[in-house]
């Protein structure tokens, strides 16, 4: 069994930033131990142009995922410990990740900070919730280490990439879906914005085409929600099931929910005064958006820099109805209907 009391604790969590900046002398040159392997799984099936990000796309396992976040994903499988108190939020890449690192950081930071000076005032959220096969696969394994319990993490991983550390650790996962037909359409402008426009892209037919087939980061979609669904069915005390449009009706109501699940409720008394919509709204797409920090920093990826303005586009649900038609949309439903047949799940 393993030993936990000499990790580092603090009494609430601290934006990533800080903890990377203060602790920069651990950063280790990237690993190269599974090159070897991921040069021999396929890849993705040629279009003309990029289908996404400038690293290519292998199957593994029955999972599309970037040749950068795959090193990432094994070295972590090899060498993560996972914490009993760890929480991870996890999701399919534009299913809702951002909004919900920030309703996550700020429901558990709320009475640290006063909400009109909260460090979500001032860093993205990417800042304050580390990706963790990102981290990984950026050689920031020893700065994972060090963030003192609890911590609090997001990961793109399918459950069935997950480490075993994790799966066993007691830990807690929050999950967030969306509809796949929003999901496509956010992935495609998020495609276009780091590649530098439409040009330099897959049409959104191809886009389109391929989202079908189950080729898209992290993909198919369908086994991603799937393997969380029925992980929350089976552990329902350990993994939480949100539904993105679910939170947009009734955000109040998800974030009272989210508070409960990570072990920090609201009090009648902030209920009463109002808390609750404060921590909405601070974490809402629409404050976000309009924050300096998320109009003119950037996030430094493999990639190179990403915009933080990158990451808000609309927040909402049916967008897909300005882009695709009415047939494509029944195709993708029909798709997914049939993936889920039998689980429950309804798009």
């Amino acid at each position: 069994m393993a030993s936990y009391d000499n990790v580092p604790h603090a009494d609430f969590p601290i934006p990533y930033k800080t903890i990377e900046e203060t602790n920069s002398h651990l950063i280790e040159k990237p690993t190269q131990e599974h090159d070897a392997l991921i040069a021999t799984l396929p890849l993705q099936p040629f279009i003309k142009r990029p289908f996404t990000f400038t690293h290519p796309f292998r199957l593994y396992k029955g999972v599309w995922i970037s040749e950068f976040l795959l090193r990432g994903a094994l070295t972590m499988q090899q060498h993560f410990k996972s914490r009993p108190t760890d929480l991870f939020l996890a999701s399919s890449p534009k299913s809702g990740t951002t909004w919900l690192k920030a309703l996550i950081f700020a429901t558990l930071t709320r009475n640290n900070y006063p909400l009109d000076q909260h460090p979500l005032r001032t860093h993205n959220p990417h800042q304050c919730l580390p990706h963790l096969e990102r981290e990984f696969a950026n050689g920031r394994s020893q700065i994972i280490e060090v963030i003192p319990s609890p911590r609090v993490m997001s990961t793109h991983l399918p459950y069935s990439l997950l480490s075993e550390s994790i799966i066993n650790s007691g830990c807690q996962i929050v999950y967030v879906w969306r509809d796949p037909k929003d999901v496509l359409v956010s992935l495609w402008f998020f495609v276009q914005k780091i590649m530098g426009g439409a040009d330099k892209v897959a049409t959104f037919d191809q886009f389109y085409d391929l989202f079908c087939q189950g080729v898209h980061s992290q993909g198919p979609i369908w086994n991603h929600v799937l393997g969380y669904w029925e992980e929350s069915k089976r552990r329902s005390e350990k993994v939480l099931f949100l539904k993105y449009e679910h939170i947009l009706q009734e955000p109040v109501k998800h974030a009272k929910q989210l508070a409960h699940f990570i072990g920090c409720p609201y009090t009648e008394a902030e209920e009463n005064n109002g808390v609750v919509e404060q921590v909405v709204e601070l974490c809402s797409i629409k404050m976000l958006k309009d924050l300096d920090v998320n109009k003119g920093g950037n996030r430094g990826t493999s990639d190179g820099p990403i915009s933080h303005a990158y990451y808000f586009r609309k927040g909402e649900a049916g967008d897909w109805k300005s882009h695709m038609t009415q047939e494509m949309a029944e195709r993708l439903d029909a798709i997914i209907g049939d993936k889920f047949k039998g689980s429950g799940l309804q798009i």
